[in-house]
């Protein structure tokens, strides 16, 4: 019976089910139009040497990973949570056939993450003016996660993550930005909060709903 667990515990490590050790983003939400920078977050809790990884990044239609003058993509690795222990970490990417992006990311010198949890990867996003309110999905698939010497490699099943798409400056959501929109930041203010999320009335996204959102709705709806 001992061998039996043993080899179950084998094979299953070998098709990569470990819900331990997995590459997510969160939930996010993004403005039509905009650009936001998300991080891919890592959880080697079964492989604390993690080293190195890969995976693919689906996005939905009207979103995109920008890319700089020269048409690579602009991920850089994240200094968030002091993960990093390595001098150099070395990024590789490419678009696949199915649209999806494959990014690769190991160190030169072989040394692994600080820590078994945290954000490994920054992504530059872009969202066309096309892309059209409500909630799309993300998914990170196809992952491989190595340790320090390659030997020992974990491959999750796909992560998801919703993205929700709002039109910056529509406080009243009616797809419309103008005057009514003004009109229902002053209530919004003054604590008629009922039907509004803090984050469609704080427009300028400070984490704040003041004068200076209102400010930005003028902004925005005389094209700055």
């Amino acid at each position: 019976m001992k061998k039996l667990f043993t080899l179950i515990g084998t094979v299953l490590l070998s098709v990569g089910v470990n819900a331990q050790t997995t590459l997510k983003v969160e939930s996010f939400r993004m403005g039509i139009g905009e650009q936001k920078t998300i991080t891919l977050d890592l959880d080697n809790s079964d492989l604390a040497d993690a080293a190195a990884f890969c995976c693919d990044i689906v996005l939905p239609e009207g979103v995109e990973v920008m890319k700089d003058i020269e048409g690579a993509y602009m991920f850089s690795v994240s200094d968030k949570d002091s993960r990093s222990t390595s001098s150099e970490l070395f990024i590789a990417s490419a678009l696949q056939n199915d649209g999806a992006v494959r990014v690769v990311c190991f160190p030169k010198d072989a040394k692994a993450f600080a820590s078994t949890s945290g954000a490994v990867l920054n992504i530059p996003l872009v969202a066309s003016k096309e892309l059209t309110k409500g909630t799309e999905v993300v998914t990170i698939t196809n992952q491989e996660i190595t340790n320090t010497t390659g030997l020992n490699t974990i491959k999750p099943g796909a992560s998801v993550a919703d993205l929700i798409a709002f039109l910056r400056g529509d406080v009243n959501d009616d797809n419309n930005i103008n005057s009514s929109d003004v009109v229902r930041d002053y209530e919004y203010m003054g604590g008629q909060t009922e039907g509004v999320a803090k984050d469609d009335a704080d427009v300028n996204g400070d984490d704040a709903v003041n004068s200076s959102d209102i400010v930005r709705i003028y902004e925005i709806m005389s094209g700055n």
